[in-house]
């Protein structure tokens, strides 16, 4: 009896070790908390850390304004793109991880009276701008971002050997009520939205990439409303191109399109199995270990 109440103390002690290795998250309450600007593609240029308080105006000039902070603002234009970026290497066993789940809220101005957006839309959404997991010394990776010109937020997987397929749900970032369009248009959006990948962290070989939005779409969907779900396709022709190490919010920074956007990024969350135990986990884990040996050894004798 000894033994085996010994053997579940130990057991459940690694148990506990192995489920207490935190999340990482950022409010930018404070500041960047650890994020930098990006400089990885030629027209990068630093974005805003927005400091608790009233809302900014983001178009200087024209009245409008943003969400009141703290946030990262990261506009992109023909010319210029702000993308914040986190080096996750420290806090990964190796360096890297194939399995995460990563989340952010984005914040989608309504940008009248300013006209000349896709479809006439009040503004351009997060267009090309979005959330990205990232392998080091690359800027192609996995992400989900927006589309003003099809009205969708898309998810794309870079990495993939499947030629690329963006998917998307068309025209969901039209604003609704009871079957009928908002109307006038200067009641869409100045909401936040989340983004979400679970890239093999649920279940792994398996992706959900999925974003919520808080109005109501033109065939009456809301809460989360989910891109992709199904397999992780193989990747053979780059071998370490699924060696995430960095995560990224703001403007696209490889070529695949221009960001045209005014958005705000907050409450950045990342998860995955491969993070480094705290050290209260480690010493958990230790006790545990050293329990569970010295009962196999009591019990030799």
């Amino acid at each position: 009896m000894k033994l085996a109440a010994i053997l579940i103390v130990s057991v459940a002690l690694a148990i506990t070790a192995s489920a207490s290795m935190a999340a990482l998250s950022w409010n930018f309450e404070d500041g960047m908390q650890g994020w930098t600007w990006s400089t990885a593609h030629s027209a990068s240029v630093p974005g805003q850390w927005i400091a608790p308080g009233p809302a900014p105006e983001i178009v200087p000039g024209q009245g409008i304004y943003g969400a009141p902070g703290g946030n990262l603002f990261c506009r992109g234009d023909a010319n210029t793109r702000s993308t914040a970026e986190f080096d996750l290497s420290p806090y990964l066993v190796g360096g890297k991880t194939n399995r995460f789940l990563l989340q952010a809220d984005v914040y989608i101005p309504n940008l009248r009276p300013l006209s000349g957006f896709p479809w006439n839309y009040p503004g351009n959404m997060n267009q090309y701008s979005g959330l990205y997991a990232l392998a080091a010394g690359t800027t192609w990776g996995v992400g989900v971002y927006g589309r003003s010109d099809k009205g969708s937020q898309c998810y794309l997987d870079f990495t993939a050997d499947d030629s690329w397929p963006e998917y998307r749900k068309d025209w969901y970032m039209e604003e609704f009520s009871g079957g009928s369009p908002v109307s006038p248009d200067t009641l869409w959006w100045n909401k936040w939205i989340t983004l979400q990948i679970d890239y093999g962290f649920t279940t792994p070989g398996q992706a959900v990439i999925r974003y919520y939005q808080p109005w109501e779409a033109y065939n009456g969907a809301t809460g989360w409303i989910t891109l992709y779900s199904g397999a992780i396709y193989p990747n053979s022709w780059s071998p370490t191109g699924r060696d995430f190490s960095r995560i990224a919010v703001g403007s696209n920074i490889n070529t695949s399109g221009t960001p045209w956007s005014f958005c705000q990024y907050d409450n950045v969350i990342f998860d995955s199995p491969d993070l480094v135990p705290e050290p209260g986990s480690l010493v958990a884990l230790s006790v545990g270990l050293i329990g569970l040996a010295g009962a196999v050894s009591r019990r030799r004798v």
